[in-house]
């Protein structure tokens, strides 16, 4: 118990917890300018979210969070949180191969349990407004841990946050 109360207090330290202030935008690695996220765009991002990382602890979530905008940030994906989060299929004319799962799964996107959706408000403002670290280490990929996809190979595994691992583009020098 001493450990957990030790590691929180660290992270509340590093990486601070709480929503910004509506008046005052500091900036981070995701928000250099500290501009305003835009109210269609933190929907987009709380959507995924709450989507692809519901029953993952707050770190499951910040990383699902800040691979989703380590996309915004590559020359790869679009440049906008809806626009990646909304990105049909890449390979292929697979209709229900979406970049994310549940947006084109065919399944209700009814938010359900608006207490993880309000977790995930707060997870999407915390990691736009107050990252001071990307410890994804660069992710634009994740998976569940019980999966093993095809597009892993050419991406270099950086970590893992509860059932998700994490990848990045591979830089061989």
């Amino acid at each position: 118990m001493k450990i957990f109360v030790v590691l929180f207090t660290l992270f509340l330290f590093f990486v601070g917890i709480g929503v910004p202030s509506d008046h005052k935008y500091i900036p981070n690695i995701y928000n250099p300018s500290g501009t305003p996220l835009p109210e269609e765009e933190l929907e987009c991002m709380i959507q995924n979210i709450y989507f692809e990382a519901s029953t993952q602890d707050e770190y499951g979530k910040m990383g699902v969070a800040q691979a989703t905008l380590n996309r915004v940030d590559s020359p790869d994906f679009p440049n906008t949180i809806c626009g990646v989060v909304h990105q049909g299929p890449r390979a292929g004319n697979n209709p229900r191969l979406c970049q994310f799962s549940w947006h084109c799964d065919g399944k209700s996107d009814r938010i359900r349990n608006h207490r993880v959706y309000k977790e995930s408000r707060r997870i999407a403002l915390l990691v736009f407004y107050r990252s001071k670290e990307d410890f994804t280490q660069g992710a634009t990929h994740y998976h569940a841990v019980y999966v093993k996809p095809w597009w892993i190979k050419g991406l270099t595994r950086t970590i893992q946050l509860g059932d998700h691992i994490f990848y990045r583009k591979r830089t061989d020098s």
